[in-house]
């Protein structure tokens, strides 16, 4: 019972992160047009949001069909994976454009993001003997190692 509900709570930390990635992303495409002074210089800005709801979507996609996700990021079966990739997402999430009025919701998106991402680094190092079910369970749904 208890190995079920760590599943469950571990789901939907993936969900919740995965739709607040996006809603990052959504945010910094509609923030970025609204720039008063458009400068070509910062056309490459536009990208970071992207990727970013990219990235979300692949992470909303691995906890509701992971098999085509898992094929091509297999980093993302362990828990230390996972935990480096979110990290690496709160690195791209905390950046904003120069001249950006959302510098301190970068920073705080990114800390919310880097927190996820050492919670999944701490589990898979520190994983009490309850947590060992939740490994077996996760091996049988994404093949973890």
């Amino acid at each position: 019972m208890e190995t079920q509900m760590w599943l469950t709570v571990m789901k939907w930390i993936n969900i919740l992160a995965a739709l607040f990635i996006a809603a990052i992303g959504i945010y910094q495409i509609v923030f970025f047009f609204e720039f008063d002074n458009f400068d070509f210089l910062q056309i490459w800005s536009v990208f970071q949001p992207l990727y970013l709801i990219l990235f979300a979507a692949m992470l909303l996609s691995l906890e509701f069909k992971p098999e085509p996700v898992l094929d091509q990021f297999q980093f993302l079966r362990s828990f230390l994976g996972r935990g480096v990739f979110y990290i690496f997402l709160g690195s791209i999430a905390g950046y904003q454009p120069d001249g950006s009025a959302t510098k301190a919701l970068g920073w705080i998106w990114g800390l919310v993001l880097w927190i996820v991402g050492m919670f999944y680094i701490v589990i898979n190092f520190c994983a009490p003997d309850s947590l060992d079910g939740v490994k077996g369970g996760l091996t049988e749904k994404y093949g973890t190692t």
